[in-house]
């Protein structure tokens, strides 16, 4: 059974762009961010980090140059970088008329660019030059699982703070839990819990409890990759005492066999052999976490979903980084690959790929004698 051909379209069509207008920005701006599909709220620097917090992801921040005196605008950004890592923050003005020393200070504090407002030749370029640099520095997570609710326990934490930094985010759900509840609900409550999460929801309909690990549903998951091309995978670990969660976990370690991230999370039916070697840190998103999880009103009766042991279990995997964090969740590491050789230039391309002969260490240099001190 595959998913829905109209649903995986649905991957294809990129997440709203949104962007902060901090201060008095000049009234050609917001026209031509409406042109780039770009949602834009206006703020002050005081209430910026609440706006930004309840819009979601943040592409850009326009930032009024005569604000920058002010320390609290230093603050904000550096606040709102914190946030959101890929975000790029603009300064409204045009440079001949921008201080030397106003520059510095916006430049320190993670200025990206400054646009002039004046110049209609150039703002669009600059603006859509600034949006698409944002999302080309965001990941694209999938996170896959057999039931509703199992992706949201095992790993709504990563996810919350993958679209904190302003990632994309889709979660994958192979069945509609017809076994554990009545299906209509548990769509429903997955429905809520993406919502919350800030994911983009694929339901697939393959028979909970009797998910095959074969051909078929390999190629459902292959037509999701193959839509979202996600550089990040969380899945079931292969450690686990539920047939179905083993299933999607084989059929997904083939399906994604090209993603160069990808990671297991543990389930309430993980066994003792779930051995994480990769932990994330929840502590801002912990709160939101035990509410996305409040969405599955009807499995409220499981013990699991307990918020006390929520909170409990994140605590206890959290020794793995203390003192630098207090929560998180736990993560097997099955493949783990960032591709660093594309950053360099031609030149230092060509310099590695080309043949050089090995110069072969004399046995009696004092780097390879027996007990030689360094």
């Amino acid at each position: 059974m595959r998913v829905d051909e109209s649903v995986v379209q649905q991957l294809l069509e990129p997440p709203r762009r949104r962007a902060l207008l901090v201060g008095d920005i000049p009234s050609a701006v917001p026209p031509i961010l409406d042109e780039l599909d770009c949602d834009h709220v206006q703020t002050a620097p005081e209430t910026v980090v609440e706006t930004a917090v309840a819009m979601g992801a943040v592409n850009a921040a326009l930032i009024d140059p005569a604000l920058l005196a002010a320390d609290r605008t230093t603050h904000a950004i550096a606040d709102l970088r914190a946030l959101y890592p890929q975000m790029r923050v603009l300064l409204t003005g045009a440079l001949q008329h921008l201080p030397a020393e106003l520059l510095v200070q916006a430049i320190r504090g993670g200025l990206h660019d400054v646009i002039d407002p004046t110049d209609d030749d150039s703002l669009s370029g600059a603006l859509q030059t600034c949006l698409l640099r944002s999302e080309q520095g965001a990941e694209r997570v999938l996170a896959i699982g057999a039931h509703p609710d199992d992706v949201e326990i095992g790993c709504a934490g990563a996810l919350l703070e993958h679209r904190r930094r302003g990632d994309h985010v889709a979660v994958l759900t192979l069945s509609r839990g017809d076994v554990g509840g009545d299906r209509n609900a548990r769509v429903s409550e997955s429905v809520t819990a993406a919502t919350q999460i800030g994911a983009r929801l694929l339901l697939a309909d393959l028979p909970d409890t009797q998910i095959d690990q074969g051909i078929d549903t390999i190629r459902l998951i292959e037509d999701v990759v193959a839509a979202l091309r996600p550089t990040v995978v969380y899945v079931h670990s292969r450690h686990d005492s539920h047939q179905d969660h083993r299933a999607v976990n084989t059929a997904t370690m083939s399906a994604a066999r090209a993603v160069s991230q990808v990671f297991a999370y543990q389930s309430p039916s993980a066994t003792n052999d779930f051995a994480p070697t990769r932990f994330v840190p929840v502590d801002a998103v912990i709160a939101r976490k035990v509410d996305v999880l409040s969405s599955f009103a009807s499995q409220s009766a499981r013990p699991y979903l307990e918020p006390e042991l929520i909170v409990a279990g994140a605590r206890y995997w959290a020794r793995h980084l203390a003192p630098l964090a207090r929560y998180a969740e736990p993560f097997e590491v099955i493949r783990s690959f960032i591709p660093g050789r594309s950053a360099l230039s031609a030149a230092a391309q060509t310099v590695l790929n080309s043949p050089a002969p090995v110069v072969p260490m004399a046995m009696n240099s004092p780097e390879v004698r027996t007990g030689a001190s360094v």
